[in-house]
């Protein structure tokens, strides 16, 4: 059933689509195409669903109203899925993977809960050999199985897609294999910490990927690229949720292997990421930073810590935050690398290198907000810490007696209004007299103006900002000073 609601200047799509699953591939047109993959050798059991550009919305008759579009899809599956993956390709020009909002809903039972999970398109065709956008992994709140979902999916006007691909993996194992960490090799140079094998927490996924047929590259790294993974801060099953995201990153997004080289839990648990060979010794070229893959060890920390997104925002546990300290040491001390210090390293911006901090977030090399900014204002504490041995204190114990989170110099607010049509005030508040930048980014890294340049005293304070003379879209602040940066995203609407 195809439904067209003209409300305004806002088209409004409707796929409603009634799966039934069979271990077959079964075409149906009208609505769509199913493939259900109970086992394979290459993946995750899955069902794949799929939308081709005869089962899409009118192409034409969107261009030509130049009209804002929400396409709205649901799936059903006897095969129940513990993570949605959703692709898609757009004819024409290309916008930036985050002009592209969604939200998702799933259950068991058909009765979908009342707050979607809201997320974005999150990797581009240029980042990804599948040729498609891919948004940000979807898991299901709770871990378990479910059997149903609805997805909405805001374009940017006037564009149309081509081709929606929905991918309902299941990540569980009902075979439960024990955890146990294990140093899987003994370094002669720096502590090794604890590390849980790819065999550890493979659980089902195929056997013969834990040795891939790629060549994996050795590097030498001179920094650490701290993430998040934007999946729950406490899962009840961390290696089903590494399980998931190695399938959304092998099979879907087609990066051969999962991209960080290392990831860690709330319970602080390290997991080996990447497959690598020459794991007592070095790193090997992952996927998680872009152009900074080359010089960087990549290293996810499982939760959300980006306040006003979700899943729900939290802050990463403190054995978690040790944990991260551990793995770092053991990196630099074998490579000699200050944690205190920093150096050039290549970047997805448009000025290319950068002298940047040893130890990193993600969002300094790219336009994102990952690793959270509750994990990025710890990126301090956790450099002085890699320095010293003292522990880091985020007040995750529950006592209310503990002293405040050491934070940035500075705090920057989301801008207000936002979305905004005419100007937009910027707030933030410093602890210290300091010169300060505010510079305007584009999606893609490149900077468009300086919005700011000048020393102020401590305190609170707000810049205004008119778009004179940029288009409309989505683009990114940062705020600047000599040993701290942060940045966020506004929404220009003409």
């Amino acid at each position: 059933m195809l439904r067209l609601v003209l409300p305004a200047l806002c088209f409004v799509f409707l796929l409603s689509v009634p799966f039934n699953t069979a271990a077959q591939i079964v075409n149906e047109a009208p609505p769509g195409e199913r493939s259900v993959q109970v086992q394979s050798e290459v993946r995750l059991p899955n069902t794949q669903f799929r939308w081709d550009g005869e089962l899409l919305p009118d192409s034409d008759e969107i261009r030509a109203k130049g009209a804002e579009t929400t396409l709205l899809i649901s799936g059903e599956s006897e095969l129940a899925f513990t993570g949605i993956a959703v692709g898609w390709r757009v004819e024409g020009e290309r916008p930036s993977p985050d002009q592209f909002s969604l939200r998702i809903w799933s259950s068991s039972d058909s009765q979908m809960p009342e707050d979607p999970v809201a997320t974005q398109g999150y990797i581009s065709p240029e980042e990804s050999p599948s040729g498609y956008y891919w948004a940000m992994l979807y898991v299901t709140p709770d871990g378990s199985g479910h059997n149903y979902f609805e997805i909405e999916i805001d374009l940017p006007p006037g564009r149309a897609m081509s081709d929606l691909r929905v991918t309902a993996a299941n990540a569980s194992d009902e075979t439960s294999p024990s955890i146990e960490k294990s140093q899987l090799y003994e370094s002669e140079i720096g502590e090794m910490p604890d590390i849980i094998a790819r065999e550890g927490w493979w659980g089902n996924l195929p056997p013969g990927q834990l040795e891939p047929s790629y060549n994996p590259a050795r590097i030498d790294i001179t920094h650490a690229a701290v993430h998040h993974t934007v999946t729950a801060n406490e899962p009840a099953d961390p290696p089903q949720v590494v399980r998931q995201i190695w399938d959304w990153h092998v099979n879907d997004n087609g990066w051969q292997d999962i991209g960080y080289n290392f990831l860690i839990d709330h319970e602080g648990n390290i997991y080996q990421g990447r497959y690598n060979p020459w794991l007592d010794e070095t790193d090997v070229r992952g996927a998680h930073a872009g152009n900074a893959n080359g010089r960087s060890t990549g290293i996810g920390l499982l939760g959300q810590f980006e306040p006003g997104e979700n899943p729900t925002v939290g802050d990463p546990a403190s054995v978690a935050l040790d944990a991260l300290v551990k793995v770092i040491s053991w990196r630099f001390t074998q490579n000699e690398i200050d944690p205190l210090g920093s150096s050039p390293i290549l970047t997805n911006f448009s000025d290319g290198s950068r002298d940047l901090p040893h130890i990193m977030g993600h969002r300094d090399v790219t336009a994102t907000a990952c690793p959270g900014q509750n994990l990025y204002t710890l990126l301090p504490d956790i450099r002085t810490q890699t320095e010293t041995g003292d522990p880091i204190d985020n007040g995750d114990d529950g006592d209310d007696d503990e002293e405040e989170v050491t934070r940035g110099p500075f705090e920057l607010q989301p801008n207000y209004p936002n979305p905004f049509t005419t100007e937009t005030t910027i707030p933030f508040t410093l602890d210290a007299a300091r010169d300060v930048r505010i510079v305007l980014y584009t999606v893609r890294g490149d900077r468009v103006k300086e919005i700011f340049n000048g020393r102020l005293q401590p305190g609170e304070h707000e810049v205004t900002f008119s778009p004179d003379g940029i288009s409309s879209g989505v683009y990114f602040y940062e705020l600047i000073t000599f040993d701290f940066r942060q940045m966020r995203q506004m929404v220009y609407i003409r």
